[in-house]
């Protein structure tokens, strides 16, 4: 859905490039059973993230790893994650959040786009009211309602939408957990919505700069081109979120499950950091030069 929040898998042991891509598989298959058959088709890595955070949650009687064929790989077993409560809420969450992003984007995204996304808005409608996560559904309509008011006012301040979203990503993180264990999966949810928020709009600066669509950054810069100075300042502010999201996670219970904690530190430190590149003067320098 955003692309923003995966590791650098190369940099990933062994078995935790197994069990990062197993706990995208039974989040896949957790899809199927709760929210509807075709509501994986809003899957996206992304996802697995939330999904790590949440294991820390339960016990280790609920972890386990099966080999299984299924219609994307048919020929091959792949191992993949045993359902289990952390999964299933990952599923039904995300259904929650498609739903509610793809009402987002269709004001927003050129028609090609809106076609894609009225095509897939029915399977995320369907998913979204087989989620039962109704409270969780409330909050994203109203938070993304507010982002969107804040858009079309012509909000210049990129910090209040970003805290919106942040908001909304905190409580999907939070949700359902006893009060004693929401402050760190709150405030990392929190400060990666800010990230992703305030990451994509940098990243479409160009482009809202010549279609006209609002970007907080655009009207903060008069719809000038960035100067470097300028795409350091951006960039300082998110690796800012990047140390807040760390500070967060480095809060979570992960007792001996360290191929977690190494996923979890390998999207943070590396993941994060890379997506941002853009940002960075030098490369950009480089990659003209080639």
């Amino acid at each position: 859905m955003f692309g923003y929040v995966k590791p650098v898998r190369a940099e990933l042991l062994v078995k935790e490039e197994e069990f990062y891509r197993a706990t995208y598989c039974g989040i896949c298959r957790a899809m199927k059973k709760h929210t509807g058959h075709f509501s994986n088709a809003t899957l996206s890595y992304d996802s697995v993230f939330l999904a790590l955070v949440r294991m820390l949650y339960i016990p280790d009687s609920e972890f386990g790893v099966e080999r299984r064929r299924c219609i994307a790989h048919p020929l091959k077993k792949r191992g993949m994650l045993k359902e289990n409560e952390a999964l299933e809420y990952t599923a039904r969450a995300f259904s929650v959040l498609a739903y509610y992003k793809m009402q987002d984007d269709l004001h927003d995204e050129k028609l090609i786009r809106k076609m894609a996304i009225s095509f897939l808005r029915p399977i995320a409608s369907t998913a979204r009211k087989k989620s039962k996560l109704y409270e969780l559904a409330d909050v994203a309509a109203k938070k993304l309602s507010e982002i969107t008011a804040l858009e079309k006012a012509g909000c210049k301040s990129v910090d209040k939408p970003a805290a919106l979203f942040g908001e909304l990503l905190g409580e999907i993180f939070a949700f359902g957990l006893d009060e004693s264990q929401r402050l760190a999966p709150y405030h990392a949810g929190y400060h990666l919505g800010r990230f992703i928020y305030s990451a994509d709009a940098a990243e479409d600066y160009e482009k809202d700069r010549a279609s006209g669509s609002y970007n907080p950054y655009v009207l903060l810069y008069e719809g000038r081109e960035l100067t470097d100075e300028n795409k350091a300042t951006i960039k300082c502010a998110l690796t800012l979120e990047c140390k807040k999201i760390e500070a967060a996670t480095n809060l979570l219970p992960y007792g001996t499950r360290a191929t977690i904690e190494n996923i979890i530190n390998n999207i943070i430190y590396l993941g994060l950091i890379k997506r941002i590149e853009f940002l960075d003067p030098k490369k950009n320098e480089s990659e003209t030069k080639t």
